[in-house]
């Protein structure tokens, strides 16, 4: 079920960002330091919005809730996602999927795929306990969705978390306002805009890719880990060089859509929100950060540890 949670982001970023929110699985977690993730703080007449932006899959024992973060969540009484994660968001993602997910009757993807690259297609997704007579029929999209979970995942394919999970939790279990920036519907609808062709293009990239996606993927977790939000701005923008069309219709365009309903919530004087939101949609040209500055909204990032925030704007 958290697999189908998230399978959205995943496929939005997977194409182009390799297998950016994907990887952060792949961490050993002993390895992995107490993570202190940045936040945001907007003020206006009395009103304030938290503004976070999460890594939806993580490693299980990562600690990254920090005391700012869980002040932030204590103080709120209104809780934004991107989209709906319950039994009906799940059923509509499934029936997506089975609608379209499979190549016709008798289609393959051995037909599109050279004979190595279905060797490592379905090397990794045997290894996973997936059957050919069934990935052989994945649209590329899905194909590259089920190879990257399989590659990074191969033992818990169905069994992912991120940082959203934690924070729909807590919210459902403190009995707080939950609202969504999206429907389930527009977000899957941006997953096959581009066509086949577009979709086998970046599968047969990402089949290539694979043996360097750990490292690129390891080094994203430790800059959020850090709290490094401009190095991770940096390196969203790098992965979309050479389309920044996909990325205005995948990122910009949506932050310009999401700033309406953050403005509600800014204009709601006595109320605290939060506001949760994948990393790759906070900083960095078209970021939320500065499409608020450039709304004349003073942002500041929470100081750690008792320390001072700081503004966020120019």
């Amino acid at each position: 079920m958290k697999a189908l949670r998230r399978i959205r982001e995943l496929l939005i970023l997977l194409a182009l960002l390799f297998l950016v929110p994907i990887a952060a699985q792949a961490q050993d977690a002993r390895s992995a330091p107490k993570a202190t993730p940045a936040l945001w703080k907007i003020e206006k007449e009395g009103a304030t919005v938290f503004l976070f932006g999460s890594l939806h899959i993580l490693p299980e024992t990562l600690k990254w809730i920090t005391p700012e973060i869980d002040a932030a969540m204590a103080a709120s009484e209104v809780f934004v996602f991107e989209v709906p994660t319950d039994e009906g968001a799940a059923a509509a993602e499934k029936e997506f999927i089975v609608k379209y997910g499979l190549l016709p009757e008798g289609a393959s993807l051995r037909n599109v795929l050279t004979n190595r690259e279905f060797l490592i297609y379905s090397t990794v997704l045997r290894r996973a306990g997936l059957r050919p007579e069934q990935f052989a029929r994945y649209r590329p999209w899905l194909a590259a969705v089920i190879l990257g979970l399989a590659y990074m995942n191969p033992k818990s394919i169905t069994e992912i978390s991120g940082a959203d999970n934690d924070l729909i939790d807590y919210a459902n279990a403190n009995g707080k306002q939950v609202r969504y920036l999206e429907t389930p519907a527009s977000q899957m609808a941006l997953l096959t805009g581009n066509g086949d062709v577009s979709a086998i293009l970046s599968l047969k990239r990402l089949i290539r890719t694979l043996p360097t996606t750990k490292t690129q993927s390891q080094q994203l977790l430790e800059l959020w880990s850090a709290g490094d939000a401009d190095s991770i701005a940096t390196r969203i923008d790098s992965y979309f060089t050479g389309y920044t069309m996909s990325k205005d219709a995948l990122v910009g365009n949506r932050n310009r859509e999401w700033l309406a309903p953050i403005n509600e919530l800014l204009n709601q004087s006595g109320r605290t929100s939060m506001v949760t939101v994948g990393a790759a949609h906070i900083g960095g040209l078209n970021g939320l950060i500065p499409l608020l500055c450039a709304e004349g909204h003073e942002v500041e990032r929470v100081g750690r540890e008792g320390a001072a925030n700081t503004p966020a704007c120019p």
